[in-house]
């Protein structure tokens, strides 16, 4: 006599189960990579406008005439807006010029920021100007 053998195939509602939730917490985390990749791209964005910024201030007191640059401990400020990725960025830039010598100065700029979360940040750029004699 013979037995008929069963063919199984097919999957088990165990081994479905197992694996849409296998399948469901690498979707979430690759979800949550996504939004730190998205998140770390734009505070990268936001820190090199923040970097031009200083650089473009930097260079117009470094264009300015050398007896047009007066000594000012206290900062002089001014307040720039700039659209990226439809936000709105508000950067405050200031900048001290020191006497180093009698024919040299120290000048700083200093640009200040606040992220999406209120977090703030600062980026500094300081150069040493003389009169050129």
């Amino acid at each position: 006599m013979r037995t008929a053998k069963l063919k199984n195939s097919g999957f088990t509602l165990v081994e479905v189960l197992v694996a849409i939730a296998f399948l469901t917490i690498s979707m979430l985390a690759i979800l949550h990579a996504l939004g730190l990749s998205v998140e770390h791209n734009l505070k990268n964005i936001v820190m090199d406008e923040a970097v031009r910024i200083a650089e473009q201030r930097m260079n117009e007191l470094r264009n300015t005439p050398f007896a047009s640059l007066t000594n000012s401990t206290s900062s002089t400020r001014i307040t720039i807006t700039r659209q990226i990725r439809n936000r709105s960025f508000t950067y405050t830039v200031d900048w001290i010029v020191e006497n180093l010598s009698v024919d040299s100065r120290t000048i700083q700029v200093i640009v200040q920021w606040l992220d999406w979360r209120n977090n703030s940040h600062r980026h500094t750029a300081t150069s040493i100007v003389s009169a050129g004699i």
